[in-house]
C-alpha cells in the first residue's frame, strides 16, 4: 500500500491540552523509561526526511476543510459517562474478549473510509494541540477518512474527526521494498477540530508517548492490545506479556485479532485511556502477523520520539484548524 508524507496542506491547531493523571513514577519503575511530557516548545529534528515543513504544509491559515458533515460529540456529554463498576475489571481481563460499548476505551477508535467502511485502528495520544493519533504506517493513505473514537456497531459516541494529514516514519518507505518485516511501521495522524473542539477534548485522557522508547526492555509484561477486528461490532482486547521477535519486533499471543486491527495501540498501564503506548500492531509478517492468534509490533526507537516532536509542529505556523 502506498505511503504519503503529506496528505493535506494544513496548519496546526493552537490548543494546549491537559495531561492525563498517569503515575509517572509507577510507569518509570515498571518500564525503566521516563515518560514524555508531550509539551515541546521547539520542533526537534525528526528522522531524515521528516521535517516540520513536510507535515505542516505551506498554508499559514486554516485547512479550509468543511467539517459540518462530520458528527461532533455533544459538548454537554461528558467524555467518560458513568460506567458500570465491572468495566475496569473487564478492560483488564487477560484473555481475549470483546468490550461492550459502555466499557470501550474512549481513546481508541477506528478509521472510517468514505461510505463508512471500517479500516485500521488508532489511538489518541496526549499532544500539544490535542489532535494527534498513532497508528501503523501501512494503514496509509487515509484520503477522505475520518476517525471514530469509541466506535461500536455503527455508533460514534465521541463524534467523527476528519483526517487532515499523516506523518509516517520516512524509513518505512525503504523497509517496504520487498520486505515482509517492516521495522518502522508507525505513523502519527492529525485530525481536524470539529465543533470547536479537539479529539482529545472529546475523549478525555489520551495515551502518553514514551520519551525514550529505545530504552524499553525487550520483554514487556501486562501489555494491553486494543483493536477493531472487521468481524466484531466494537473493540477487542487482551492483556498479556510480550516477547521479543525477530530482531526489531515484539510479539503477543492474543486470539481474535483479525483483519482491521492494524494500528491497534499496545499500552502499558491501560486504564480508560490512560497509559503509555509502547507499540502499534503491525510490522512483522506483512503488517502484523499471518494468523489471528499472534500479533506483532515494531519496536519503537529514538526515531519515534523525534517524529512525535515533528508531528506536534511547534512553530510560527501554528494556528487554529477549521472550526
Amino acid at each position: 500500500m502506498g505511503v504519503v508524507l503529506l496528505m493535506t496542506a494544513v496548519a496546526v491547531g493552537a490548543l494546549t491540552t491537559g495531561r492525563p493523571p498517569v503515575d509517572d513514577e509507577a510507569v518509570a519503575a515498571h518500564t525503566g523509561v521516563p515518560v514524555s511530557s508531550a509539551r515541546v516548545t521547539e520542533p526537534l529534528a525528526g528522522p531524515p526526511g521528516a521535517t516540520t515543513a513536510h507535515y505542516l504544509g505551506a498554508s499559514p491559515t486554516g485547512s479550509g476543510l468543511d467539517t459540518a458533515q462530520y458528527r461532533p460529540a455533544a459538548p454537554a456529554t461528558p467524555a467518560h459517562p458513568e460506567r458500570p463498576t465491572s468495566c475496569a475489571a473487564m478492560q483488564r481481563r487477560p484473555e481475549p474478549h470483546d468490550l461492550p460499548s459502555q466499557c470501550s476505551y474512549s481513546a481508541v477508535g477506528v478509521f472510517l473510509r468514505p461510505g463508512g467502511k471500517k479500516s485500521c485502528t488508532a489511538g489518541v495520544v496526549d499532544s500539544r494541540h490535542g489532535d494527534l493519533l498513532v497508528t501503523a504506517a501501512h494503514c496509509l493513505p487515509l484520503d477522505g477518512a475520518s476517525f471514530a473514537p469509541g466506535y461500536h456497531d455503527g455508533s460514534a459516541p465521541h463524534g467523527e474527526w476528519p483526517v487532515l494529514a499523516a506523518l509516517p516514519d520516512p524509513r518505512f518507505t525503504q523497509a517496504q521494498q520487498g520486505a515482509d518485516n517492516w521495522p518502522y511501521d508507525w505513523a502519527f495522524v492529525r485530525v481536524a477540530r470539529v465543533g470547536g473542539r479537539s479529539v482529545q477534548e472529546a475523549v478525555g485522557p489520551a495515551f502518553r508517548v514514551p520519551a525514550r522508547p529505545e530504552l524499553l526492555p525487550a520483554d514487556l509484561s501486562r501489555v494491553t492490545l486494543i483493536g477493531y477486528p472487521h468481524d466484531k461490532p466494537g473493540q477487542h482486547t487482551c492483556t498479556v506479556d510480550s516477547q521479543p521477535a525477530y530482531t526489531d519486533y515484539r510479539q503477543a499471543q492474543c486470539a481474535g485479532f483479525s483483519s482491521g486491527v492494524s494500528g491497534s495501540p499496545w499500552v502499558i498501564s491501560a486504564q480508560e485511556g490512560e497509559g503509555i503506548v509502547v507499540g502499534v500492531l503491525g510490522g512483522a509478517e506483512r503488517g502484523g502477523g499471518l494468523t489471528d492468534d499472534l500479533s506483532y509490533t515494531a519496536r519503537f526507537d529514538a526515531g519515534l520520539s523525534s517524529l512525535f516532536a515533528t508531528a506536534q509542529g511547534a512553530g510560527p505556523r501554528d494556528s487554529l484548524l477549521a472550526q
